[in-house]
């Protein structure tokens, strides 16, 4: 009966609470060996993707010797995924092209887990966007979007810019009328590039038209491809050539916030402003990031795990080590304890490329930014 189902779902949230508020608890004693879960888990659902040839940053779809992966068998990942505060997709293909999407955010939110994605907006369609507003309360999803004009949006994803824009404008009107007063759950993003910076301050004023309330400035990361070249759609693309230097990101981030735009930005390569940053907790201001002690990527497809959003060499592999074992293993604990010591774990340094914290330690030791290598 329905109030049974309610019971079920009220009761499995409330344990999930206590669990959350167990790992707070090991946070701050600041425990390397933890009995608690996962609290974020990063799981690719698809490698398939509807934008074909890929984008021109799209690194490993554009090398030549690249297969697309299908889609994930996730009965092994749910007890994992139930027992977590949020789970995000970090797919390299289009979640929305995953058969079972729809019965994922149901599930997760009748669990009270809060689910993540990144997408295209190409498959945002009316039915789809009705969908995703009424889970609207659980749901945080990104629209990739990189460009204010058709002509770079065409240059770097070969698609109808129009379509995109239409698309997230219905989005915006159906959640409006959906969950009135209700926050817009989608939020729009800008990688930053030699190419496109000119249109920065266009993409924001396109973001405020569209109606939404937050944008997400982010940079091409250090993965050691510098000399990879595309020319998908008319344009030539060299990663090196695009990447910008990170203080002339940090120059875009001083510009904008000085103009003070009437959105709520975040600047993904700023270790203040970024997925860094949400994973703090006060009283733990001396330790740099609290990754390890919530945060596990799952990428089976891949055959790999991951310690964060930045760290692309796999700590461990999913064929062959359970999500406990490597949740507690050497390398988990390891960066832990150099974290609680105050110090970004060598392992980072050498690994994580990406990372604003590995960026900055960089900076400050008059490294390049760049590392040689993938």
């Amino acid at each position: 009966m329905w109030w049974t189902e309610k019971a079920r779902h009220g009761t499995a949230r409330l344990r999930a609470r206590l669990r959350h508020d167990w790992l707070r608890v090991e946070i701050h004693l600041r425990r390397t060996k933890l009995s608690s879960a996962p609290e974020t888990v990063n799981i690719e659902l698809t490698g398939k993707c509807n934008v074909k040839p890929a984008c021109t940053f799209c690194v490993g779809k554009n090398l030549p010797d690249y297969r697309e992966p299908g889609h994930l068998d996730l009965e092994r990942y749910w007890p994992y995924m139930l027992r977590a505060r949020r789970v995000n997709d970090c797919s390299y293909g289009e979640p929305m092209l995953y058969p079972d999407f729809e019965q994922v955010v149901a599930r997760l939110s009748a669990a009270g887990v809060m689910f993540g994605f990144t997408t295209n907006g190409l498959l945002l369609t009316e039915r789809r966007a009705r969908f995703l507003a009424e889970h609207g309360d659980l749901l945080d999803f990104c629209v990739s979007v990189n460009a204010a004009t058709a002509e770079t949006y065409t240059a770097h994803h070969g698609q109808d810019f129009g379509r995109l824009v239409a698309n997230l404008k219905r989005f915006v009107e159906i959640h409006s009328r959906v969950r009135p007063g209700k926050k817009l759950p989608m939020l729009l993003s800008f990688i930053v590039m030699r190419s496109n910076q000119h249109e920065v301050d266009g993409f924001l004023e396109l973001a405020a038209e569209i109606g939404v309330s937050r944008v997400m400035l982010r940079h091409l990361f250090d993965i050691g491809y510098d000399g990879f070249r595309a020319e998908n759609f008319g344009y030539r693309f060299v990663y090196g050539d695009e990447r910008l230097p990170l203080s002339e990101y940090q120059a875009i981030e001083q510009r904008v916030r000085r103009a003070q735009p009437p959105l709520h930005v975040q600047f993904a390569w700023s270790s203040k402003d970024s997925f860094l940053a949400e994973q703090a907790e006060a009283g733990m201001e001396d330790v740099p990031c609290l990754f390890p002690w919530k945060f596990l990527c799952v990428r089976p497809e891949h055959d790999m795990y991951a310690p964060c959003v930045y760290m692309k060499k796999p700590i461990a592999a999913p064929s062959r080590t359970s999500i406990e074992e490597v949740w507690n293993g050497e390398v988990m604990r390891g960066l832990r304890r150099s974290l609680r010591a105050g110090k970004v774990p060598d392992y980072c340094t050498a690994n994580g490329h990406c990372c604003p914290l590995v960026l900055e330690e960089r900076a400050k030791a008059g490294k390049p930014a760049a590392i040689a290598g993938p």
